[in-house]
């Protein structure tokens, strides 16, 4: 990010980490169901938990890491986390959830821009993003996180898109309260091919069709809290965008958010180095 750009969205992130009131020690039942991810072609984290798989001793970056919640998840699945996020006042959190998690040792979160102080190549298993990548230069950030990975290691990144730009012109006109950082954007099918060109075998998984409408269920944020009709719901809604997602491809472009889940190749394969984005 440009400068000013990097201090307008810090500035976002310290007021939000006022707003976010107290930090919890997670709940068994959320390390639960991470841990069997059962409705993971509902729901975008479930998904990327499925594809991380066993967890257990392997290394994992999470860039753009906020206050650490899908971190500490990871640890206490059994993973070796490093957190990573421009923003020290949400890495202060982050870090209060680790002891509060106890895996204090398993974790460690750091305030880190990637373009200054990148990880050392070839030593993360995964390297998970959530709603991370929209923020900053995909052409210089990309290529970056794909030499933190070890051969044969897979990056996981869910990100916002906007794939057809009249149904984008239709949303933005109601009025609908959107909250956004200043760094916010949607990722294009430029973007995605750009980062799919750089990891192999790149899978996309799509999400949030009719499950925009979640955003009218009361507690809707809340499923593991106990609320069977919102559950019930959310589940029809999520399970509707699947369906559409599996057998109408057309209807994908209007789909709002993705998962990415790109290979980089073990060194067996004699793949040569991938191309820049934008090439």
């Amino acid at each position: 990010m440009l400068d000013t750009k990097l201090e307008s969205e810090l500035i976002y992130q310290r007021e939000r980490a006022v707003q976010i009131r107290e930090i919890t020690r997670t709940p068994r039942q959320i390390v639960e169901r991470y841990r069997y991810h059962r409705l993971w072609r509902l729901f975008p984290k479930e998904f990327i938990f499925k594809s991380l798989g066993d967890l257990r001793d392997k290394k994992v970056l999470d860039f753009g890491c906020g206050e650490g919640r899908i971190a500490t998840q990871m640890a206490l699945l059994g993973a070796r986390v490093t957190g990573i996020d421009v923003s020290p006042d949400l890495i202060q959190l982050a870090s209060r959830r680790a002891e509060l998690d106890h895996v204090g040792r398993q974790v460690e979160f750091k305030t880190c821009n990637i373009l200054e102080s990148a990880p050392a190549d070839r030593t993360f298993d995964f390297i998970i993003c959530t709603d991370a990548l929209h923020h900053v230069d995909l052409s210089a950030v990309v290529p970056i996180l794909y030499r933190c990975l070890k051969p044969g290691g897979k990056l996981i990144a869910k990100e916002p898109v906007s794939f057809s730009m009249s149904f984008q012109a239709v949303r933005d006109r109601l009025p609908i309260e959107k909250v956004a950082s200043p760094g916010d954007r949607q990722l294009t099918k430029k973007d995605i091919a750009g980062i799919c060109r750089v990891f192999l075998r790149s899978q996309i998984a799509y999400f949030n069709l009719f499950g925009r409408f979640s955003r009218f269920l009361r507690n809707a944020n809340k499923i593991d809290q106990g609320h069977p009709f919102t559950k019930a719901a959310l589940v029809g809604l999520l399970g509707l965008d699947w369906v559409v997602a599996h057998t109408c491809p057309f209807f994908r472009r209007f789909y709002g958010e993705v998962v990415i889940v790109g290979h980089k190749p073990d060194e067996l394969s004699g793949h040569r180095l991938p191309p820049a984005i934008g090439s």
